[in-house]
């Protein structure tokens, strides 16, 4: 509630935030625990739940998988999916090349802070991705084909 009514949104019941929740995957025992001591998966899924309330147009992301067993990590990329779907724009930082492509329009390398790469997703299908990021990090700053 706390949250929602930060963003500007005061008319929640508490079914909606229950929904919300389920949603995102919080079982429904956690709904009334304190953060503090939920697991790094679970405080994600609260911060997605917060951005679905307040209808946040665009949701960035910093290394939202890392420290997440394989499911979580498979249930949360189905989830951001499922809101980039909706019309939801992701801003996701991440060393996990592999699943940026999977949820990506757009993947970027960065190196030194400066965006070195950039390229749809789409176009990287074929590609090796591990040989993709090494030729960048390797420090050969020549353009992608």
């Amino acid at each position: 509630d706390f949250f929602a009514r930060l963003g500007g949104k005061t008319s929640y019941t508490k079914n909606d935030y229950r929904e919300v929740l389920l949603r995102v995957g919080l079982q429904e025992e956690a709904h009334h625990k304190r953060l503090k001591g939920f697991s790094k998966g679970m405080r994600q899924k609260c911060g997605i739940a917060i951005a679905i309330l307040k209808d946040a147009p665009a949701i960035l992301l910093d290394e939202p998988t890392s420290g997440l067993d394989p499911q979580a990590g498979f249930e949360f990329m189905k989830l951001l999916d499922s809101l980039r779907n909706e019309g939801k724009a992701i801003l996701m930082s991440t060393h996990d090349i592999f699943r940026a492509k999977e949820i990506a329009d757009i993947v970027g390398i960065m190196s030194k802070g400066k965006l070195i790469m950039q390229q749809p997703a789409r176009e990287l299908a074929e590609t090796n991705l591990v040989e993709l990021y090494m030729h960048y990090m390797a420090g050969h700053l020549e353009q992608a084909a």
